[in-house]
């Protein structure tokens, strides 16, 4: 996790760590995509560039879905 724009963003399987065992790298990746989560390239120290998400917007859309009536139920 890094600070970026004062807010902690992460790789996408930082932050599905963060989020609880039923996210998934793959649904971090579609909530960018589908729902707006923004995202932001980043070089590293090893000169790799890597896309971070910011964790709370993650954790606001992962909430908004967990509370949605669509979907498979998870977990609470």
């Amino acid at each position: 996790m890094i600070l970026l724009k004062g807010e902690e963003w992460g790789t996408a399987a930082e932050v599905a760590n963060r989020l609880g065992d039923d996210v998934t790298v793959a649904m971090i990746r579609n909530w960018s995509r589908r729902d707006g989560l923004s995202s932001a390239t980043v070089t590293g120290a090893n000169g790799r560039p890597a896309v971070h998400y910011p964790l709370r917007i993650a954790a606001e859309i992962e909430r908004a879905k967990r509370q949605g009536g669509r979907g498979r139920r998870r977990a609470a």
